[in-house]
């Protein structure tokens, strides 16, 4: 029989770290240094960095866990549901606080720091949220995608567009509500490999291009809402109409997206808010 444990241990592992093995180990030091103050009471036993693709680093942490008689007790009855859910919520702990101290490291002028604070969006709604892959024979800018590699298959190569209208942008004390005829609004990703100091084979997933409007001549007000990764003209010159064809504005549908620092499509994750639809977006 099972015997009721009074401490857990959990291991924690996050990867494609925007910034190089060198960084992430000069944070973790400051962490110990602070005795990992975001996870307290739960005390760390040990940490592991990995090089993985050029500027791009692991991060493994190992935690231990002690349970009050409630949380023992629900973990003895359910330890497979409460290891992962507990994994879930320190996994997002853990991604916070490495983002945010990212967000701390880039230049500190007072005028960027004044308008990074009150003019750069926290979390947007999308209404009527749509999703749509192409494969297209479309050149792009090497510097966009400077670390990774775009796959190709057949000479082209496979894009991804979320597509929809923009209904609200969230501000640090503020938020934009937008009214009838909703903006369209786009992200654009393309299929990569990571790109490896060592040429070695990289993991492959989506990369964020940038926002797009669907009229292009509105397009200089994405900075002035502080969507500083507007798609550069080169690429967005290349964008066919069709994209725009999925959303459907009899469908009522609201999602709501909060990483919108992420460089990458698995990170860059959409809460539904409210909907009258089936079709959801992956």
């Amino acid at each position: 029989m099972r015997k009721i444990q009074k401490t857990i241990s959990i291991a924690i592992s996050l990867e494609h770290l925007p910034m190089s093995e060198r960084e992430l180990k000069q944070i973790y030091k400051d962490w110990e240094d602070q005795g990992f103050s975001f996870f307290r009471p739960i005390v760390v036993m040990d940490w592991n960095t990995e090089p993985k693709a050029l500027g791009k680093a692991k991060l493994s942490v190992n935690v231990s866990i002690r349970l009050s008689f409630w949380q023992s007790l629900y973990h003895w009855i359910f330890p497979k549901l409460y290891t992962e859910k507990k994994l879930n919520k320190l996994t997002e702990i853990l991604r916070d606080a490495i983002l945010f101290r990212e967000r701390k490291t880039e230049p500190n002028g007072f005028s960027f720091l004044w308008n990074q604070f009150w003019k750069t969006p926290l979390s947007i709604v999308w209404l009527n949220l749509s999703y749509t892959k192409l494969r297209m024979d479309l050149k792009l800018d090497e510097n966009s995608i400077s670390q990774s590699i775009p796959l190709v298959y057949t000479g082209e190569k496979k894009f991804y567009f979320r597509t929809g209208f923009l209904k609200t942008i969230h501000y640090r004390w503020i938020k934009k509500e937008f009214t009838f005829p909703y903006p369209k609004f786009a992200e654009v990703y393309v299929k990569t490999r990571d790109k490896h100091s060592d040429e070695s084979i990289g993991r492959v997933f989506y990369t964020f291009l940038g926002y797009m409007l669907e009229k292009e001549t509105d397009e200089y007000l994405l900075p002035y809402f502080g969507f500083r990764s507007v798609l550069p003209n080169k690429i967005r010159n290349q964008i066919p109409d069709d994209i725009w064809k999925v959303v459907h504005p009899q469908i009522q549908s609201e999602w709501k997206e909060e990483n919108l620092f992420e460089k990458e499509l698995e990170f860059r994750t959409v809460y539904q808010v409210s909907t009258s639809s089936q079709n959801h977006p992956k």
